[in-house]
């Protein structure tokens, strides 16, 4: 065997845990604050809230089972358009927002794509 094969296993090792790290220090910041009596419906407050933002997941294994087929983001825009529903709901509720208004924004939500 050649003297630096010896070291490969030690450098990928090294490699992977210099990824993780990477990736757990890069989580974004978002309002913990944020409640459904807010003016302003935060997506990046409800994603990570619900723990759903990209960069919250166990990088290994999201990288390779869900992120590749688009599950997590099928689950981040199904949890933002349940929450958004209950955010409307709970706007008509303290009379911020009228039925109608709520129906349209209900109707016309599009969950935004840069996250």
């Amino acid at each position: 065997m050649l003297p630096f094969m010896k070291c490969v296993p030690s450098l990928l090792a090294g490699l992977v845990l210099v990824v993780f790290a990477a990736a757990c220090t890069t989580i974004p910041a978002y309002d913990q604050n944020w409640t459904w009596d807010s003016p302003v419906f935060d997506e990046e407050a409800v994603l990570g809230q619900a723990g759903l933002l990209s960069s919250q997941q166990d990088t290994y294994f999201t990288s390779i089972w869900t992120l590749g087929g688009g599950a997590l983001r099928r689950r981040q825009d199904l949890q933002l358009r349940t929450q958004h529903e209950l955010w409307v709901r709970r706007q008509v509720e303290l009379k911020k927002m009228s039925v109608e208004e709520a129906l349209a924004r209900v109707r016309d939500y599009v969950p935004t794509k840069d996250r």
